[in-house]
């Protein structure tokens, strides 16, 4: 080989001796994180730091995440912001479906003249001075097959109308045309829109020639005729309570009904009750509103109670004490008014200074009137159901109060679902962690126990655990349930639930416990603590434990899963928490009505969706701790 061959061999092997220097310089002093190779990086991480990691970069376990904050805050924040009436109920807004747009009139009512706006269960319908109708709110379900609900729709015929008259009932509206035509449509289950031939015949006997006034009820309707008399028809129930007395037909100028009783406003300027016999409704009228001594110039009535303004502008009530609607407000001076409104469960009084007054039930945000109205001229108030309008003296609606809807719709009783899924999930949620922590509790202690003595302790545990691995659980839960039947109250019974599910479902995380400590217990550091004379419980606690705890939390939270779809199928089956207490499984139940699985979809989907969601989340958070925590998860 030449000395120039040599002396370019030598270059080439110098530099590349510097370039290694060079490099191994740089990865000594001056490296950079991005330039670390894998397990450098993995070296410098705590077991902790290296599992977060893993499941920070799993975007199933960041979903799962959330959805699980999401619920639990729903639940558990959500129940303490909305607390809940166990025992409330309210029939007439059952089966509503979801929407918060009941109070949301139209913009072109504006630039109308309002005549009289009334009200049903989930909707309104205003009358203007040039009579057409307006209708708004949400569509209310009947649920009887063949039947339209189609509410907000108005019939052609009676657009072409001019209408003079409207009045609302539950569920349908019926109309009086400047012809004289009645017509109505909606839920008309006893025929309530339309006039039967034999009321057309009575009318016909009694001389009267035209309709002067149209009334509706729950599941009835009536007429007034232009000489005084008054007809109605539709339910039994409303036939039979209301007989109108024989001296008071053909003096009648106006009428205020409810769905079981009735006042009655003479021409002389006094009134007249009917209804229910012996109730506070009938019998606590004051005999000065019956005998002539004060004039009677309007009156409203709820179910029960009755609100009745004088010529002078005083206020009188009586009736039932429920929701106190048979006394006055505190601190309200029941003079000077100028104008009355009831709802179902409220009055409204507003007085010549523009103060609205409004007292009764405190459900729905009946009693909250909007402030945007407080400083505004109201002339009138409208108001039926749980739906108030307030009005100026150009007939404009200046605002609205009262029931704006149910988010996630009503269930059969006309509560809001909204409000029970939040404390139904904050039990669910709640029986699930309880049983976990019992079945976690018991599975380590038998685990550990069974794996690091073995022998005799072993074989009676694991023994015990196939004992209990052979009782056939919804048969036991069902006996259970037909033998302590009423004998335990629903908190007892929950915390039965939480019990059973817990000693029932330890068994397979014991098992998977009792393998591990299997093999740790022959390792090196295991050995060498009981050299040293460690006792036994502090070997088990704090050296073995801690290398388990991993397949621990991993099945903690997938049997977390588990026991909530466990406490959801027993609710479901009649066999867990019963009304009115709420939890997901037991508003499930209504899927067992094929009605409700026909025409009330929010009763069933709704609840479901949101124990799929809660037990989605808790896998999907499981499945990426099972892959963090394996410290072969990179390898797959």
């Amino acid at each position: 080989m030449s000395k120039q061959e040599n002396s370019h061999k030598n270059q080439s092997t110098g530099r590349k001796v510097g370039k290694s220097f060079l490099s191994m310089f740089k990865r000594l002093f001056v490296r950079d994180k991005l330039e670390l190779n894998v397990l450098e990086e993995e070296a410098m991480r705590t077991p902790m730091k290296a599992v977060l990691i893993k499941l920070v970069n799993n975007k199933m376990a960041i979903i799962g995440f959330c959805m699980f904050v999401a619920v639990f805050l729903f639940s558990f924040v959500g129940s303490w912001l909305n607390p809940i009436d166990l025992f409330y109920v309210e029939l007439t807004n059952r089966n509503i479906r979801p929407s918060q747009n009941i109070l949301n009139y139209p913009a072109e009512l504006a630039d109308k003249n309002i005549v009289v706006i009334e009200s049903g269960v989930s909707f309104s319908v205003a009358l203007t001075d040039d009579g057409n109708l307006t209708v708004w709110g949400t569509e209310c379900n009947t649920g009887w097959p063949g039947i339209s609900d189609f509410i907000l729709e108005v019939p052609e015929e009676i657009q072409n109308a001019h209408i003079v008259d409207i009045a609302v009932g539950m569920r349908f509206i019926v109309t009086l045309d400047d012809e004289g035509v009645f017509r109505g449509w909606g839920h008309a289950a006893h025929g309530q829109t339309e006039i039967p031939q034999m009321v057309e015949t009575f009318m016909m006997f009694d001389g009267a020639r035209d309709i002067a006034e149209i009334l509706a009820g729950a599941m009835w309707s009536g007429v007034l005729s232009d000489n005084g008399f008054l007809y109605f028809w539709g339910s039994f129930q409303a036939e039979q309570n209301f007989i109108v007395p024989f001296e008071a037909q053909g003096r009648i100028v106006g009428v205020r009904a409810g769905d079981v009783n009735m006042i009655l406003l003479l021409d002389d300027g006094t009134i007249m009750p009917m209804g229910v016999r012996g109730t506070e409704f009938i019998n606590n009228v004051p005999p000065e509103l019956m005998d002539g001594s004060v004039r009677v110039e309007d009156v409203v009535v709820t179910n029960r109670n009755v609100l009745a303004l004088d010529e002078h502008g005083n206020l009188h009530i009586w009736g039932s004490s429920i929701d106190r609607l048979n006394r006055f407000p505190d601190g309200f001076v029941p003079e000077r008014v100028v104008a009355i409104a009831a709802g179902y469960r409220n009055f409204v009084a507003l007085k010549d200074t523009g103060e609205i007054v409004v007292w009764g039930g405190e459900e729905l945000g009946v009693i909250d009137t909007p402030r945007n109205i407080e400083d505004k001229p109201v002339a009138r108030i409208f108001g039926s159901s749980f739906q108030f309008y307030a009005v100026d003296e150009y007939n404009n609606i200046l605002g609205a109060w009262g029931n704006r809807g149910y988010l996630f719709g009503s269930d059969d009783a006309g509560r809001d679902i909204f409000t029970r899924l939040m404390h139904g999930g904050r039990i669910s949620l709640t029986v699930g962690i309880a049983a976990v922590i019992i079945a976690t509790f018991i599975a380590i202690v038998v685990g550990l126990a069974s794996g690091f003595f073995g022998g005799w302790v072993d074989h009676t545990l694991m023994r015990l655990a196939d004992i209990f691995d052979g009782i056939p659980f919804l048969p036991l839960v069902i006996t259970l349930s037909f033998v302590i039947g009423d004998a335990m109250t629903e908190m007892q019974r929950l915390y039965f639930i939480m019990i059973l599910l817990g000693v029932l479902g330890w068994t397979g995380l014991a098992r998977l416990i009792r393998a591990q400590i299997l093999v740790e217990r022959e390792k090196d550091f295991v050995l060498a603590a009981r050299s040293l004379g460690i006792k036994q419980r502090h070997i088990m606690s704090r050296h073995i434990l801690p290398n388990v705890f991993n397949f621990v939390i991993v099945s903690v939270t997938l049997s977390y899963a588990t026991f909530i779809l466990t406490e959801a199928a027993l609710s479901f089956l009649g066999f867990g928490l019963r009304e009115p207490i709420p939890s997901w499984g037991n508003m499930l139940t209504a899927a067992e009505d094929a009605t409700v699985v026909q025409y009330f979809w929010w009763r069933w989907i709704i609840p479901g969706s949101f124990v799929v969601l809660a037990a989605l989340s808790i896998n999907l958070v499981g499945d990426a701790l099972r892959e963090a925590m394996d410290p072969k998860s990179e390898e797959r």
